[in-house]
């Protein structure tokens, strides 16, 4: 493995997620890290396309909550809207108490059964459960003035910025003391959604062959957090490789794509992407999503969906590399989205990544001391014997 390597690994990764830090899909940083990857793409010879969509950039100021004359921490849900709210609250912890309630103009404190996960996003095509939808419906039905959600987790029950109605969440402990009498709340959001633009970066080589192999990693972040492992070392992986693959080394089209919204409340980017490209003339043989590589003490996953008789030669390049691992296919990710096109997909993380979902990921902690770089550039040279070696030879 070349030291040259390693060292490009980490300037990338410094530059990715020291200067840019957290890139919200829409977001100023986002937009810049966009422009730095396509000139990037660009000096190494791949043509690239900024395929645009429509988004929100959204900026919060902060939350004052009075109950009872005492004031108590929250937080802002993700994309709410900002309100001024001084009203009788009414407290809330299942859906058959929802749909009994009067809370027109009132705060619905929700608990319980109501809080017990995220609730997905009116706009989110991929996963959306009945009983999500209809937890929406109802308070968009009864149409209260804000709302207040008690949490296990420093988690936001809401991530939507198609929902209207001004939300916070607050922990147990605050929860609590809420939950023990009635009375009044008074609520003041600072928070703006701003109109604003984003783009998925799609690099190019080889674009008049007739098949395509894809490699995809997703250019954004979640807010409060600089994405080194989810997903800055994605980011540096394409990178490197459009250093390393050339026109000539290979008999297919080649496309590297920074998709821009998986940690984004409607997947914007996907969703173009997929409506433009992955349609029944497809012409994709194979996807490679990477997310979450480079843990400190772990080894790399990998895991493979719809293979077929491929999937042979990928268990060849395995056997005997150390620091690579088989795991089951999981269905969150980019990849899904060549799954449900029927188009064969592998995807490649870090084996004990899974454990830090809640405690790491999407939080302050995914900063760069997480990252090992020599487990990183291994996976950019592994990528780079397989696209140059031995899918050419599948594809001959």
């Amino acid at each position: 493995m070349s030291e040259n390597i390693i060292n490009e690994v980490k300037r990338v990764l410094k530059k990715i997620c020291g200067e840019y830090g957290e890139r919200l899909t829409g977001s100023i940083k986002n937009r810049q890290l966009e422009e730095y990857t396509k000139t990037y793409f660009e000096k190494n010879g791949y043509n690239v396309e900024l395929q645009g969509f429509s988004c929100i950039d959204w900026k919060e100021q902060g939350v004052e909550l009075f109950c009872h004359g005492e004031s108590f921490a929250a937080k802002p849900s993700y994309y709410t809207k900002a309100c001024q709210v001084e009203a009788e609250y009414v407290l809330l912890k299942s859906i058959e108490k929802l749909k009994k309630s009067r809370i027109k103009d009132k705060v619905a404190v929700l608990y319980g059964d109501l809080t017990a996960e995220q609730l997905m996003p009116k706009s989110f095509s991929f996963y959306n459960p009945e009983h999500h939808q209809e937890i929406i419906r109802l308070l968009e039905e009864k149409k209260p003035s804000a709302i207040v959600t008690i949490v296990d987790n420093d988690t936001s029950i809401f991530e939507d910025g198609d929902f209207d109605i001004p939300s916070v969440y607050v922990t147990k402990e605050v929860g609590k003391k809420i939950l023990n009498s009635t009375g009044t709340i008074n609520l003041s959001i600072k928070a703006e959604r701003i109109n604003s633009i984003g783009a998925n970066v799609i690099a190019r080589i080889n674009e008049d062959k007739e098949k395509k192999v894809v490699i995809t990693a997703h250019l954004d972040t979640k807010y409060g957090t600089i994405g080194a492992l989810d997903n800055g070392t994605g980011i540096a992986i394409l990178l490197l490789l459009s250093r390393l693959i050339k026109v000539e080394m290979i008999n297919y089209c080649f496309e590297l794509v920074l998709l821009n919204g998986e940690d984004y409340y409607s997947t914007p980017g996907q969703v173009e992407y997929m409506n433009e490209y992955l349609g029944e003339d497809s012409d994709i043989v194979l996807a490679i999503n990477c997310d979450g590589i480079g843990l400190k003490n772990s080894k790399t996953a990998i895991a493979m969906m719809e293979l077929g008789e491929k999937e042979l030669l990928l268990r060849e390049m395995i056997v005997g590399k150390e620091n690579f691992e088989f795991i089951e296919p999981w269905v969150e990710g980019d990849h899904m989205l060549f799954l449900m096109n029927h188009i064969p997909a592998i995807v490649l993380t870090s084996k004990n990544i899974f454990r830090m979902i809640d405690s790491v990921i999407h939080t302050e902690r995914d900063t760069l001391e997480l990252v090992d770089y020599n487990r990183v550039a291994e996976v950019v040279s592994f990528l780079e014997d397989f696209i140059k070696n031995t899918y050419r030879s599948i594809t001959e």
